[in-house]
C-alpha cells in the first residue's frame, strides 16, 4: 500500500481548493450531526429530568373502593356505586410494605406519604393546592424538592412548619416566616409557619405545600397510616417493571408514571426518532456531496490515471488510491467537524433562561447532551459514509482505459 498511499497523499496536497472543499463537506456534515443530535437528545433529557423532578416514578396506593358497582343480587354492574370511607384509602401496614419495596431490584428511594388535594387559607383568600406530607429526606430522594427551594429550608421541617409555593405566597400577600392555614377536603385544618419557599417554574394556579408526615396524618385524619408510597427507580423507563413486581407481592395498586402520562412517554420516542432520522439524512446528504466532488476529481485526473497505468499501475492500485483519498478526507473533515460542533454546542449551552424568582433554578436556553460517545458515533458514521461515497469514483478511475485517458 506504500505506492498507493504516496500517490493519494500527493493528489490531496496538490488538489488545492477541491481538496479543502471535500474536507469542508465532511466537516459540515459532522457539525450538523453533532449539533442537531446533541440538542434533540438534550431536549429529551431535559423533559425527562423535569418528569423525574416533579413526579414519582411509581406510586403505590390502597385499592380504591370509591367505585364498587353492585346490583340487587350482589353482582357487579356499571350503574351504581357505594360511598367512600376515607380511612379505607390509607395503607395501615406501610412500614412492612416499605421494607419489601426497598428490597426490590431497581428501587432507589421509597417515601411513605400523604399526597392529596387541599386548600391554603389566609384571611378571606383561599387557593387550591396539592399537599405533600412525608419525611423531607425521603421525599427529596423521590421528587426533587430541595433543588427548587428559593428561600429558607426544607430539611429539618417541624410538625408545625411547611414549605409553600413561591407564587402562592405571593398571591396571599405574605412572606417567609408568616403563618398559613392548610385545610383538607374533610374540613380539618391547621396553622403552619412558612419556613421555605418552593418555585419549580410551574404556571400560576398549580401550587404545592410540603409538610411532615405526622402533620399530614392529622390533617387528613389518616391515623398512623399513609395514603401512598412514592418510589424512585434507577430509570424512569424501568418504572413499569417495578410497578408490576409490587402488584405481584402486595395487595395494593402500584402505577408507573406512564399510566397517567402516556403521551409524554410517546413524545420521548418521537424525540429519539427525529434525532436518528436527522443524523441519517445529514450523513446521506454529505455522502452525495462528497461522491460528486470525488467524481469530478476523477475526471480532472484522467490523464494522471492514464500515465500511472501506462507505467504499470494496476486497476486495483488505482482503486485503492482513490479510496485512500476518501479515507484521508473523511478523517481530517470529521475531526474538524467534531471540534466545530463541540465548540458550537458548548457555546450555545452557556445561555440561560431568565429566573422566575430570585434563587430559582435556571434552565439552559439550548439544552444539549454532548458526550464523547455521540461525537465518536458522528465521526465513525461520517468516515464510513465518506469511504463508501469514494468507492464509486474509485471504481470508475480503476476502469479507465489508459490510452483514452491520456488523450
Amino acid at each position: 500500500m506504500r505506492f498507493e498511499a504516496t500517490v493519494a497523499a500527493r493528489h490531496l496536497m496538490r488538489g488545492g481548493v477541491q481538496t479543502w472543499l471535500t474536507v469542508a463537506a465532511v466537516a459540515t456534515g459532522v457539525t450538523v450531526i453533532v449539533f442537531i443530535s446533541s440538542f434533540t437528545f438534550g431536549i429529551r433529557d431535559w423533559a425527562e429530568g423535569l418528569i423525574s423532578d416533579m413526579l414519582p416514578d411509581v406510586t403505590v396506593a390502597a385499592a380504591n373502593p370509591a367505585v364498587r358497582p353492585i346490583d340487587g343480587e350482589g353482582r357487579k354492574v356499571l350503574t351504581e356505586s357505594e360511598p367512600v370511607d376515607q380511612r379505607s384509602l390509607t395503607i395501615a401496614d406501610w412500614q412492612r410494605a416499605e421494607g419489601l419495596i426497598r428490597r426490590l431490584p431497581g428501587v432507589v428511594q421509597v417515601a411513605p406519604a400523604i399526597m392529596d388535594h387541599g386548600f391554603a387559607v389566609r384571611g378571606n383568600k383561599t387557593f387550591d393546592l396539592t399537599v405533600y406530607g412525608a419525611d423531607p429526606e425521603k421525599l427529596d430522594g423521590v421528587t426533587a424538592v430541595s433543588k427548587y427551594i428559593v428561600q429558607g429550608h426544607y430539611f429539618g421541617l417541624r410538625v408545625d412548619e411547611c414549605v409553600a409555593d413561591y407564587k402562592l405566597v405571593s398571591e396571599l400577600g405574605i412572606r417567609l416566616g408568616d403563618h398559613i392555614r392548610l385545610a383538607s377536603p374533610t374540613g380539618e385544618s391547621a396553622p403552619f409557619r412558612i419556613v421555605g419557599l418552593y418555585d419549580s417554574g410551574a404556571q400560576r394556579g398549580i401550587y404545592k405545600a410540603f409538610i411532615t408526615l405526622h402533620a399530614a396524618q392529622a390533617l387528613y385524619d389518616a391515623g398512623s397510616g399513609v395514603r401512598s408510597i412514592l418510589i424512585r427507580t434507577t430509570s424512569i423507563w424501568g418504572a413499569s417493571t417495578v410497578a408490576d413486581r409490587i402488584n405481584a407481592i402486595l395487595p395494593y395498586d402500584a402505577k408507573a408514571w406512564t399510566y397517567d402520562f402516556p403521551q409524554a412517554a410517546s413524545q420521548f420516542k418521537i424525540y429519539d426518532g427525529v434525532a436518528y432520522l436527522v443524523s441519517t439524512f445529514s450523513l446521506i446528504a454529505s455522502s452525495f456531496a462528497i461522491a460528486s466532488i470525488l467524481a469530478v476529481q476523477v475526471l480532472q485526473k484522467s490523464r494522471q490515471i492514464g500515465i500511472l497505468k501506462s507505467i504499470g499501475a494496476r486497476s486495483r492500485q488505482i482503486f485503492r488510491i482513490f479510496v485512500l483519498e476518501g479515507l484521508a478526507v473523511s478523517i481530517v473533515g470529521s475531526a474538524l467537524g467534531a471540534l466545530l460542533g463541540w465548540g458550537l454546542v458548548a457555546w450555545l449551552s452557556t445561555f440561560k433562561l431568565p429566573q422566575t424568582s430570585a434563587g430559582a433554578v435556571t434552565y439552559q436556553m439550548f439544552p444539549a447532551v454532548l458526550t464523547p460517545g455521540l461525537v465518536a458515533a458522528a465521526i465513525l458514521g461520517a468516515v464510513a459514509s465518506t469511504v463508501i461515497a469514494a468507492v464509486l469514483p474509485a471504481r470508475r478511475a480503476a476502469g479507465l482505459d489508459p490510452i483514452q485517458a491520456m488523450r
